[in-house]
């Protein structure tokens, strides 16, 4: 019986110092949502005084990690983003009393009754859609592909440029791991974004 006890400790000792020495196992898909609206919003705001709307909801952009066997793949979703944006737009699609300068009762005064109206357009949505084409989906699209690393409870994405809060540029994306999700900081100043901005990318059911 002894004898019995002693493998048995053995084999349980054996199987918890594999575990111990297992690295985690990262590899599947992950979906994040950048809120862009910052961004958008004080871009807007160099050139036109949009001071006093009260924005609503937020745009943002949809970015998949696929990662496999150390290999992983980054992604936007340029024709979700465009979808978040024109959602986006439709929701605040007073904003456009104020790039053109007018009012809703000065445009009434000749015989307008929407900001569409006066611009030529049947509805809101038909407004909207044409506002949209002045973007195109290449200017949202984002690939790139390499190695990334595990360390413990994080991954480095190898190859991928940052900036960190001092504004030094460098390569390798630390994300870490927690709840099954992977989240990460980019230092996003450049892009009118706020200067921290964290990422977390959420994992895709399965």
């Amino acid at each position: 019986m002894m004898k019995k006890l002693s493998a048995i400790a053995l084999a349980a000792t054996m199987m918890l110092s594999l575990i111990g020495c297992s690295k985690k196992n990262f590899d599947g898909n992950y979906t994040a949502e950048v809120d862009l609206t910052d961004g958008f919003i004080n871009g807007l705001s160099e050139s036109v005084d949009v001071e006093g709307y009260e924005w609503k909801g937020s745009w943002v952009e949809t970015v998949h990690l696929e990662l496999s066997e150390g290999e992983y793949t980054y992604s936007s979703d340029a024709n979700a983003t465009l979808d978040n944006l024109e959602k986006f737009m439709n929701d605040n699609v007073d904003v456009f009393y104020y790039v053109y300068g007018v009012t809703e009762d000065e445009l009434a005064d000749y015989g307008y009754s929407s900001i569409w109206e006066y611009e030529g357009y049947e509805t809101q949505e038909d407004f909207i859609a044409d506002f949209i084409t002045l973007y195109d989906a290449s200017d949202f699209e984002e690939k790139e592909s390499g190695e990334y690393e595990i360390d413990g409870d994080s991954i480095t994405l190898k190859g991928v440029d940052t900036v960190d809060e001092d504004g030094n540029k460098g390569e390798g994306w630390v994300l870490t791991y927690e709840d099954g999700n992977l989240t990460g900081i980019q230092y996003m100043d450049e892009d009118n974004l706020d200067e921290e901005t964290e990422i977390t990318f959420v994992r895709d059911a399965e």
